[in-house]
């Protein structure tokens, strides 16, 4: 099994601060430009994405149904591969917020690192896929004819924590398999080519497998998984993001609100971010039909939070920090300023 590299998840200083330089040098030349008026009313907001699929589907549709404006900010965006290098960005002082999954935010918390959950917008158990060759001799309807395959996923990532779930479900250990560590757009061609057995990621990328290699791919099923697994989508921020610009966090609560009511009342939402996802409204829909979009912090998501924690220690991709794991995950997540606009969405012990 592929071992988790730290240094993977730590930041890369060169290029996150030539990336500060980049913005921060963008900031400043706005004002200058826009004339004094301008400037005063153009309060920015910068928001890392950690790729461009439907994971983000609630921070996308507040920047396409312009919610940000709505709420008093000109939001600049940065793209990155995955959720984890958007963290780091975040970290790195490049961006006043991230999007990311659980995962990510694990593993920083496990190195030391102090990301905050500012919202908690979205959660799945079957939207990640155990996707494999329909030749390879894998039964899709028995998760333990996995055993002996290589399969692959991105290490310190929900996809990988998703397998492991999955092999838990399976009955398998994890040293049933053999984890190979690609980027998502390896996953696919590397499947097409026969390389790997399989791969564990987004529908998203399910999809593409499957057009790719003319149908020669199928999912594994997932009736069940749900007791296992539970992913959270997140958007992150910083102390200092959270004691320097509260009005800008009280912003980005009233964007992704009105975005989650945008998708709750508008059957065509997804038409919003077909182009800038390169995914057509359809697929977007029947991928997100497993998401339950809601705002909201509960002891599901801590107890998962924890859960996952003890996952990355015992498989010795992370080191148990001081202190009660607990209190620890605890002490990351910023539910004040949603609780004071939403008090019934933060049922937080």
């Amino acid at each position: 099994m592929t071992v988790f590299d730290p240094s993977a998840v730590r930041l890369s200083r060169r290029r996150l601060l030539a990336g500060a330089a980049v913005t921060a040098g963008a900031l400043a030349a706005g004002p200058l430009a826009a004339g004094p008026a301008r400037a005063a009313a153009a309060r920015k907001a910068t928001l890392a994405y950690g790729s461009t699929g439907y994971t983000w589907a609630v921070p996308f549709v507040a920047e396409a149904a312009g919610t940000w404006a709505e709420a008093g900010f000109d939001l600049n965006t940065m793209e990155f591969e995955s959720g984890r290098d958007s963290m780091q960005a975040l970290l790195a002082g490049s961006a006043d917020f991230s999007a990311s999954t659980d995962t990510p935010v694990v593993f920083a918390v496990l190195q030391g690192l102090r990301p905050l959950i500012l919202v908690n917008y979205s959660r799945y158990s079957r939207d990640m896929k155990i996707v494999v060759r329909k030749d390879a001799g894998i039964d899709p309807a028995k998760p333990a004819s996995l055993k002996g395959r290589r399969i692959a996923t991105r290490v310190g990532t929900s996809g990988q924590y998703m397998l492991a779930k999955y092999l838990e479900f399976a009955g398998l250990a994890q040293s049933d398999v053999e984890v190979v560590d690609l980027t998502p757009n390896n996953m696919t061609s590397a499947l097409v080519r026969g390389d790997i057995d399989g791969f564990a990621w987004s529908s998203q990328s399910a999809a593409v497998a499957d057009r790719q290699s003319g149908g020669k791919t199928a999912v594994m099923t997932q009736d069940g998984l749900e007791r296992f697994l539970q992913s959270h989508q997140l958007l992150l921020t910083t102390e200092k993001v959270v004691k320097e610009k509260p009005e800008l966090v009280a912003g980005a609560i009233k964007a992704l609100q009105a975005a989650e009511r945008r998708i709750h009342a508008d059957g065509g939402w997804a038409d919003l971010i077909a182009r800038r996802i390169h995914t057509p409204p359809k697929e977007i829909l029947e991928a997100t039909s497993e998401f339950t979009f809601k705002i909201a912090f509960d002891d599901r998501f801590l107890d998962d939070l924890v859960a996952e924690a003890e996952w990355a220690i015992a498989a010795g991709l992370a080191k148990r920090p001081a202190g009660d794991l607990r209190a620890l995950f605890r002490g990351l997540i910023v539910d004040s300023p949603l609780k004071s606009v939403a008090p019934d969405r933060v049922t937080l012990t």
